[in-house]
C-alpha cells in the first residue's frame, strides 16, 4: 500500500508588523476624523436614512476595534493567542480600515448611488472582521485562565475541539479565582458578539429581503416593524456591552481587587451588580427581538398609563447602579503613589461615567416620569433628547470612555497626560450642560443651546486627539511570549 507523508505538527512564529500602540493610535484617530465628517457633513443625527446608518457604522466598528484592542492589551491576551499570520489585532484594524473606505461613499449620496455596490461591500468585509473578532475574543477569554495555569491542550484530535472548550472538573478553581473584572468582561464581549449577530440579521433582511428570517415577521406585523425592532436591540446591547466592558477592563487596569478590606468588598459588589446588569439586558434585548417581547411600564401613571419606568430601560439601569458602586473604589486606587481621581485622565474616565448616568439615567427616567407633557406640548424636547441619549449617552462616552483608557494605559505622567484629562473634563462639563439645556430649555437646532452641546463635543474630539498623540509618542519594549 502506498503511504504518503503530511506534516503533523508545525513550530511556527509570528512577528508582529504593527504594534498595539500604533493600531491604537491610529484607530483612535480615524473614530475621531469619522465622526468629525459625519458632524460637519451635516448627516442627521437621529440615524434617519440608510445613508446615515451604514456611515454610522464606519465609526462605530472603529469604537469595537479600540475596544477589543482594550481587552488585548488589558487582559496580555497577546501572550497566550495562537501565533496566527493575521491575529485579532490585525482583524480589528482591517475592519477599522473597510469601515472608513466604505463609509466615505455614503457621505456623497451621488457617489454612492454611482457605486453602490463597493461601499456597502467594503462594509460588509468590516462587519465580518470584527464579528470574527468578537467571538475569538469571546473563546480567548473563555480558555484564558486555563492558559495561565498551562493545563488548556491546544492539540487534540478534531472531534474533541468542542469537548476541550469545557474545564474539567479540576480546573474549576482557576475560573472562581479568575476575579470579578474578568467574568464581566466576558459578559461584555458576550453580549457585544450577540448583539453583532443581530446586526447582521438586520443587515441580511435589508439587503436580500426577510427570506430565511420571515418566519419572524408576523410577530412584528410587518418588515420596517421588524428591522425597528432588530435595529433597537442591536444599537442598545452593544451600547451597553462596550460601557460594562470599559467598567470591567478599568477594574482590571487599576487593580481594584487588589485593594483590601471595605474598599474591595465594595468593588466586589459593584462589579456583580454590573455582571447581573449586562446578562439580564442581554436576555431581554435578545427577546424583544427574536419573540417581540415588551417588558412591562413600571409605577405607570397618567392617561392611559403613559408616564412609567420602562422595563428594558429599568434593567438596564442596573448596569449603571453596578457601576458606580465599583467607581467608589476605582477612584481611591492609587497611581504614582495618589489616589486616581487625582489623575486627570483617570479623573475624565470616571467623568465619563457620571456623565452617563445624568444623560441616560436621570434625564431619561425624569422623561419617562413626564410622558404626558414630553409626548405633546414638549414633543419637539423629546425628538431631541430621543437624538442626544443615543449619540452623545451611549456611544460618543462609550468610545470616549475607550479613548481615556487606552490614553491611561500609554501615556506616561507628564504635561500631555494632564492636558488629555483637563481637556476632557472641560468638554464633559460643557457638553452635558449643553446637551440638558438642548433637551429641557431649548430644543431649536441652531439655539444657544445646541450650540453650547456641539462645542462640549468639539472640546472632547479635541482631547481625543491629543489622547491619540500621546498614545502614539509612548515607547514600547518587545516582550517574548509565555506561551510555546
Amino acid at each position: 500500500m502506498k503511504t504518503i507523508e503530511e506534516i503533523g505538527e508545525v513550530t511556527y512564529t509570528h512577528k508582529y508588523m504593527f504594534s498595539l500602540k500604533m493600531m491604537t493610535a491610529v484607530t483612535t484617530l480615524i473614530i475621531v476624523i469619522m465622526g468629525g465628517l459625519y458632524a460637519f457633513l451635516g448627516l442627521p443625527p437621529g440615524l434617519d436614512t440608510n445613508y446615515e446608518i451604514l456611515f454610522f457604522h464606519s465609526i462605530a466598528i472603529g469604537i469595537a476595534a479600540l475596544a477589543s484592542y482594550l481587552v488585548i492589551s488589558v487582559f496580555q491576551l497577546q501572550k497566550y493567542e495562537p501565533p496566527l499570520d493575521f491575529p485579532m489585532a490585525y482583524r480589528a484594524f482591517g475592519a477599522v480600515i473597510f469601515a472608513a473606505v466604505g463609509g466615505i461613499f455614503f457621505l456623497n449620496p451621488t457617489l454612492y448611488a454611482a457605486l453602490p455596490d463597493i461601499p456597502l461591500g467594503l462594509l460588509i468585509v468590516a462587519f465580518i472582521l470584527i464579528g470574527d473578532v468578537g467571538g475569538a475574543l469571546f473563546i480567548q477569554l473563555l480558555i484564558l485562565p486555563r492558559k495561565r495555569a498551562q493545563t488548556y491542550i491546544a492539540n487534540v484530535p478534531i472531534s474533541h475541539y468542542v469537548l476541550r472548550m469545557v474545564p474539567t472538573r479540576k480546573e474549576f478553581h482557576l475560573y472562581t479565582e479568575a476575579g470579578a473584572s474578568y467574568w464581566l468582561a466576558l459578559f461584555s464581549v458576550g453580549s457585544a458578539f450577540v448583539a453583532g449577530l443581530m446586526g447582521f440579521v438586520n443587515l441580511w433582511v435589508m439587503i436580500f429581503g426577510p427570506g430565511v428570517f420571515s418566519f419572524f415577521i408576523p410577530m412584528f406585523g410587518d418588515v420596517p416593524t421588524f428591522l425597528g425592532a432588530w435595529t433597537g436591540s442591536h444599537s442598545h446591547e452593544i451600547g451597553v456591552a462596550i460601557m460594562t466592558g470599559m467598567v470591567a477592563l478599568a477594574a482590571q487596569h487599576f487593580k481594584v481587587l487588589d485593594l483590601k478590606g471595605l474598599k474591595r468588598q465594595i468593588a466586589l459588589v459593584g462589579l456583580l451588580i454590573t455582571s447581573i446588569g449586562i446578562i439580564a439586558i442581554s436576555i431581554v434585548l435578545v427577546l424583544e427581538a427574536i419573540i417581540a417581547f415588551v417588558p412591562p411600564t413600571l409605577f405607570a401613571s397618567g392617561p392611559n398609563g403613559v408616564n412609567g419606568m420602562a422595563g428594558d430601560d429599568t434593567v438596564m439601569t442596573i448596569t449603571a447602579v453596578g457601576a458606580m458602586i465599583a467607581f467608589v473604589p476605582l477612584a481611591l486606587t492609587k497611581l504614582e503613589g495618589k489616589s486616581s481621581w487625582r489623575d486627570s485622565v483617570r479623573f475624565a474616565f470616571l467623568a465619563t461615567w457620571v456623565a452617563a448616568v445624568v444623560n441616560s439615567v436621570i434625564e431619561g427616567f425624569y422623561i419617562e416620569f413626564h410622558e404626558d407633557i414630553f409626548g405633546s406640548t414638549l414633543s419637539a424636547n423629546h425628538a431631541v433628547f430621543s437624538d442626544v441619549n443615543p449619540m452623545f449617552g451611549i456611544i460618543t462616552l462609550g468610545a470616549f470612555a475607550a479613548v481615556l483608557l487606552a490614553v491611561d494605559y500609554y501615556a506616561p505622567a507628564g504635561q500631555q497626560r494632564r492636558m488629555v484629562g483637563w481637556v476632557a473634563v472641560l468638554g464633559l462639563v460643557v457638553a452635558v450642560i449643553g446637551s440638558s439645556m438642548y433637551v429641557f430649555v431649548d430644543p431649536s437646532v441652531g439655539g444657544l443651546s445646541s450650540w453650547v452641546y456641539i462645542i462640549g463635543v468639539l472640546i472632547i474630539g479635541v482631547s481625543a486627539l491629543i489622547g491619540a498623540g500621546a498614545i502614539y509618542k509612548t515607547k514600547i519594549t518587545r516582550a517574548p511570549r509565555l506561551e510555546k
